[in-house]
């Protein structure tokens, strides 16, 4: 919606997400997009991993962005993320 710090510049970036190509993978998918369109998948302020102030980060709906390396590393295998996902979105009336 608005920037939390209105007036302080901040930078755009890339992400990337990986997802099973699956029938749940592109279930998931397609409210992913949702929430994208609903610009709930991005919001500005202070990253957990750098822990810089006003940049974009992942908004609490958490995506992986390796495809090894288990839940640690925001990675597969990951047995429950489909469904905590889902819910993640849910939480945000995206169903």
């Amino acid at each position: 919606e608005s920037h939390p710090n209105p007036g302080m510049p901040y930078h755009g970036t890339t992400r990337q997400a990986f997802l099973p190509d699956n029938h749940d993978g592109r279930h998931v998918l397609g409210l992913l997009q949702k929430a994208f369109e609903l610009r709930q998948i991005f919001t500005i302020g202070q990253s957990r991993t750098t822990g810089y102030d006003n940049v974009i980060t992942w908004n609490d709906i958490h995506h992986k962005t390796n495809i090894y390396g288990g839940i640690e590393n925001f990675g597969y295998p990951d047995k429950t993320y489909l469904n905590r996902v889902k819910q993640e979105l849910a939480a945000k009336g995206i169903k």
